[in-house]
């Protein structure tokens, strides 16, 4: 079966810079969905943090998305990772745009993009962590 390619997106990071689908081009991406009310996202976000910490390899970028158009109050995601001590970049969906185009329905989900552009999978928190991992593994070699 063939696998889709993965929507292309222009999302601010909360320092302000643009980050494109087209800057990662060769790279498998790790795109995390999630949002700060989320008692799944905040109970897998510590480890999907220290998976960004430790997997420090040159052809897998680890991004995540926050999807503002589901937060309460979106501008909370700024204290939300200062409180968190979170050190992963995270970008900002512009309201639920890249969240639908990637066809997720819940948070928190990953999405898995190979080095082709192409979606490998997506995740949903019942998948475990050393699955995707897995996945990664395949992919790489």
């Amino acid at each position: 079966m063939d696998k889709p390619q993965a929507p292309s997106f222009a999302l601010l990071d909360l320092e302000g810079r643009t980050h494109r689908l087209e800057h990662y081009a060769g790279q498998l991406i790790w795109l995390e969905f999630w949002v700060t009310w989320c008692s799944a996202c905040l109970d897998a976000l510590p480890r999907k943090e220290v998976l960004y910490r430790t997997m420090q390899h040159p052809k897998v970028t680890f991004l995540t998305i926050d999807v503002t158009g589901r937060e309460a109050s979106p501008d909370r995601i700024v204290a939300f990772m200062k409180q968190s001590s979170f050190t992963f970049p995270v970008l900002r969906d512009e309201g639920t745009k890249v969240t639908d185009a990637y066809g997720v329905t819940s948070v928190p989900t990953t999405v898995l993009i190979d080095q082709q552009g192409r979606i490998h999978g997506r995740y949903d928190e019942t998948v475990p962590l050393p699955q995707i991992i897995s996945e990664i593994g395949k992919l790489l070699s």
